[in-house]
């Protein structure tokens, strides 16, 4: 690849670092005598160099640097990163400044179910503890859906990547659909492994509790259920960028045995392709196929069965109109979004803090169907719905969707959403 073209495909991965391509073009080949680190007041510099391949006394190479970049962006620590180069005899000498995001926050927050509503309360995020990456995030929300809950993640203790997470939660709310109050509780801790660097590996325990304040909704006929959950799960990322892919793969098999008022398994298979078109562009194109095994009401307890509709399943209905009719203990759910890039994700100062915003515009299809009986599937189950919307890109939650849908039964319905589409379609509570 000539030196011009080879631009031409780095200037979008290193402009968002504010990094300038043109101004180290003419280093390519030579060998790095030195990399300076600047801007990183709490993150521990070994934390960023073993995110790098650039390394002194290595040939400085574009793409080596645009994929160190990115690894450092992946973090999710800073809000900017860039390289500057200067001539060092024969050599090229780097200095790498990092715009650190806030180590600590407490802010006021929100929560969003098209099921029960808006609920508010507070946030804490820590996303660097001790300057080593490890994050750790609270949360406390009131309204529509009482809940708290607690993750900590860290994300690189010794080898390969090799992690451990944890993931607590209480939940107190009107589970509407199935018409009784929940008030459920969690606890999950897990462990991961890099396999190469595309391969993703994790296993997990859980423990999960229901009570319900209805007889019959529980498998348990005291109204309690409890389960212990072992499960597994392999993956291959090739995204180049974690919080805003253009380009590449995220495939996720995974496989779930539960066991205590109920025996089952559950089985996911989650399939996203980002594509990338012109230069502010990309379609992405996602499926997710989640099975179960057993008989709802014997084996499976009601309150896990998909109930379709809504900002995270299909848009264009309503969840109270179509979960009724198109519910199940399995699910198929298949997304084309086409992406245009509005605001760039860059570096945005506020006061003395610093966050990466930006904004895209969105054109979308969802179609999908849920059963329990083989009989149930079908062509004329499926449904359908288009549409379009804005995406605001944020820290923690990756983007805050606005969407307007449009099907031929649901009619022009307005979606608000948390997160991106395909991992908000895992979850539980959507």
């Amino acid at each position: 690849m000539s030196r011009i073209a080879l631009l031409l495909v780095l200037v979008p991965a290193l402009a968002e670092g504010q990094t300038d391509p043109t101004a180290l073009a003419g280093f390519e080949g030579r060998p790095v005598t030195a990399i300076r680190i600047e801007g990183n007041e709490v993150t521990r510099q070994y934390v960023i160099s073993r995110e790098m391949e650039t390394g002194a006394g290595e040939p400085f190479r574009f793409a080596v640097l645009a994929a160190d970049l990115q690894r450092l962006e992946n973090l999710g620590i800073f809000a900017e990163t860039s390289v500057t180069a200067e001539a060092d005899g024969e050599g090229v000498r780097l200095t790498l400044r990092v715009a650190e995001a806030p180590a600590l926050l407490l802010l006021p927050s929100f929560i969003y179910t098209e099921e029960n509503g808006f609920s508010w309360g507070a946030a804490l995020s820590a996303p660097n503890l001790t300057g080593r990456s490890v994050s750790l995030s609270a949360r406390a929300y009131f309204g529509g859906t009482g809940q708290r809950w607690a993750k900590f993640s860290h994300p690189w203790i010794k080898g390969n990547h090799l992690s451990l997470d944890f993931y607590g939660a209480e939940r107190e709310r009107a589970d509407t659909m199935n018409g009784f109050n929940e008030d459920s509780w969690e606890f999950t801790p897990g462990m991961g492994t890099w396999l190469g660097r595309h391969g993703r590996l994790r296993g997990f325990v859980s423990l999960f509790q229901m009570q319900s304040d209805v007889d019959g909704k529980t498998l348990d006929p005291d109204n309690e259920d409890k389960f212990f959950r072992i499960g597994f799960s392999a993956g291959y990322d090739t995204r180049d960028s974690w919080r805003d892919p253009r380009t590449g793969w995220k495939n996720e098999v995974e496989v779930i045995h539960s066991s205590g008022d109920g025996s089952f398994w559950t089985a996911n298979l989650d399939l996203r392709r980002y594509l990338a078109t012109f230069r502010r562009q990309h379609l992405l194109l996602s499926g997710l196929v989640t099975m179960q095994s057993g008989t709802v009401g014997e084996d499976v307890p009601v309150y896990l069965t998909y109930y379709l509709g809504g900002a995270n399943t299909i848009r264009g209905y309503a969840l109270e109109d179509l979960g009724p009719s198109l519910n199940g203990k399995n699910q198929l759910l298949t997304t084309a979004e086409y992406n245009f890039k509005l605001v760039d994700l860059a570096r945005r100062d506020f006061f003395k803090w610093s966050f990466s915003l930006g904004l895209e515009l969105a054109l979308f299809a969802d179609a999908g169907i849920a059963w329990s009986e083989s009989q149930d599937f079908g062509f004329k189950r499926y449904r359908a719905g288009l549409g379009a919307g804005l995406r605001l890109l944020v820290p923690g939650s990756e983007q805050v969707r606005l969407d307007l849908g449009w099907s031929p039964q649901g009619g022009f319905l307005f979606h608000f959403g948390s997160g991106t589409k395909p991992a908000a379609q895992r979850q539980r509570l959507r």
